[in-house]
C-alpha cells in the first residue's frame, strides 16, 4: 500500500469535516504536496456521507479551493515552474478570477509580462491567496 492510501485510510478513520478542513490547511503549510493529497481525497469521500445542508455546501466550497490549490501545487511541482501562464494552464486564471473575485487584485502586483506581452502569474503568491481562502471557509464554517 502506497504512502497516499495510507495517510487517506488513517485520515478517514478519524474524519470529520473540522478534522479534514485542519488537514487541508496543515499540509498545505507544511508545503507537503502528498500530505495535501490524502487530505483532498479524504475529504471528497467524505463529503458524501454528509446531510445536504449549510454545512456540507460550506465544505464542498472547502473542496473546490483545495483543489484549485492542487492544480497550481501540482503544475508547479511537475515543471518546476515558478509562474503559470495561460498557455501552460489554460483557463486557470479565468477560473480563478470568475470564482475569486478578490484574486486578480491580490495577484496584479506579483505578475510579470513577459516579452511576448503574455501575463505570468507566481504559483507560490496564487497557493497563498488560495491557502488564506481555505482558512476563512474554516472560520465560517457553519
Amino acid at each position: 500500500m502506497g504512502r497516499l492510501a495510507a495517510a487517506a485510510i488513517v485520515l478517514a478513520a478519524a474524519a470529520s469535516d473540522i478534522s479534514i478542513r485542519s488537514e487541508l490547511i496543515a499540509a498545505a503549510r507544511a508545503n507537503n504536496l502528498a500530505r495535501f493529497d490524502a487530505a483532498i481525497e479524504s475529504a471528497q469521500t467524505f463529503i458524501d456521507t454528509m446531510k445536504t445542508g449549510e454545512k456540507r455546501n460550506a465544505f464542498r466550497r472547502a473542496i473546490l479551493i483545495a483543489s484549485d490549490m492542487s492544480r497550481v501545487w501540482h503544475f508547479e511541482a511537475k515543471s518546476g515552474a515558478l509562474y503559470y501562464d495561460d498557455e501552460r494552464l489554460p483557463f486557470y486564471y479565468d477560473r480563478l478570477a470568475s470564482e475569486y473575485p478578490g484574486y486578480p487584485k491580490f495577484i496584479r502586483e506579483y505578475r510579470v509580462i513577459d516579452t511576448t506581452g503574455l501575463p505570468q502569474y507566481p504559483t507560490k503568491e496564487t497557493r497563498r491567496y488560495l491557502l488564506r481562502l481555505l482558512e476563512n471557509n474554516s472560520r465560517k464554517s457553519p
